[in-house]
């Protein structure tokens, strides 16, 4: 059963160069179709039950004439908006790539949560070497909130493998351990980070906005 709804995100929508040289006709047709394959099995195929709309189908659906629709679908075609499968149903890349990363992150954060109940951490005062300096007074030179009073937690991130790899090629392994690797990680409804700090918060918006936009990621407010 599919969901109620879908991920639509109108930077993109209105950043696709490929839609940007279409008609708004056929901008409007192919959101049509986004409709339709949110609601089909496989996801982001255009199949009502298990056959492929028709151009008669689809006609019917956009309330337009089966030469409209034609037309509209040579357009979007040759602007390389939509694929075809082997079969030759037209199918949406961004949906099935997307479907692909809700289940893996899916996945990761259930095994995730089963290791944390079958294996939880060991106290870090009994691994940790003792410090040199104390604490408050590394605070009050670095300030609570400092790159390395951050990492000095050494969280591991909960989410998908990919998304730490993608900040980590864009900045580094130890703004990750510093800013993402504490965040917590949601996947309903929107996946998301929710930061452990303010300072986190505002350095994945800042610094991280590209890859955030590249995975489709939103940041939430600091945890309380």
């Amino acid at each position: 059963m599919s969901q109620p709804w879908m991920k639509f995100y109108p930077r993109d929508w209105r950043g696709d160069q490929a839609l940007r040289v279409v008609s708004l006709a056929a901008r409007g047709l192919w959101m049509e179709m986004l409709c339709i394959m949110h609601e089909a099995s496989p996801y982001g195929h255009l199949l009502i039950g298990a056959k492929p709309v028709t151009d008669d189908a689809l006609a019917r659906a956009a309330g337009a004439s089966i030469e409209e629709v034609q037309a509209m679908l040579v357009e979007l075609h040759d602007a390389a908006v939509f694929d075809r499968s082997r079969n030759g149903v037209i199918l949406s890349r961004r949906m099935i790539a997307d479907q692909k990363r809700s289940e893996v992150g899916r996945k990761a954060k259930v095994e995730a949560l089963e290791k944390a109940k079958g294996n939880p951490r060991p106290s870090r005062s009994t691994t940790s070497p003792p410090s040199t300096q104390k604490p408050e007074a590394r605070a009050k030179v670095e300030g609570p909130n400092s790159p390395s009073t951050l990492s000095d937690a050494k969280n591991d991130f909960l989410g998908p493998k990919e998304v730490r790899q993608a900040f980590c090629e864009a900045l580094d392994d130890g703004w990750c351990r510093s800013y993402l690797d504490p965040c917590g990680w949601q996947d309903v409804p929107d996946r998301a980070l929710v930061p452990h700090t303010a300072l986190a918060g505002r350095k994945l918006v800042r610094e991280g906005r590209a890859v955030l936009a590249k995975l489709g990621l939103i940041v939430l407010e600091k945890a309380a």
